[in-house]
């Protein structure tokens, strides 16, 4: 004969979001990546940081490399995630920005690799 087991006991919901948040099973790590992004919404509209963003060839390059105009970029999400206050920006090494920034763009397919394979279609 199976085990009949008593109900569970109920438990009301949260009573805000914050609560809800606050019995989260698997809290989420904010990752730099995700606070890259942040920043990367914030500047996305400002004319300096697109033209570092912009290129996808060398020779089209700001500084005339991509790598350096990534490091230009990174210097900028460095700037604003401070003033944003952000804690992994404003600790982060400038490559490890860069990566983060990629990683970022790729969210949204606007990675320099994926507008330089989306070319010609």
């Amino acid at each position: 004969m199976p085990r009949i087991r008593p109900p569970a006991p109920s438990r009301a919901l949260p009573a805000t979001v914050h609560d809800l948040e606050a019995q989260r099973i698997v809290a989420r790590r904010v990752t730099l990546a995700d606070e890259v992004d942040r920043v990367l919404k914030e500047l996305f509209d400002d004319a300096e940081f697109r033209r570092y963003r912009e290129a996808l060839k060398g020779e089209d390059a700001v500084e005339g490399n991509i790598m350096i105009d990534d490091t230009m970029a990174a210097q900028m999400i460095r700037e604003k995630g401070t003033e944003m206050n952000l804690r992994l920006v404003k600790a982060a090494k400038l490559d490890a920005l860069c990566i983060a920034l990629r990683r970022a763009e790729s969210w949204y397919n606007v990675s320099r690799k994926q507008r330089k394979s989306a070319v010609g279609e």
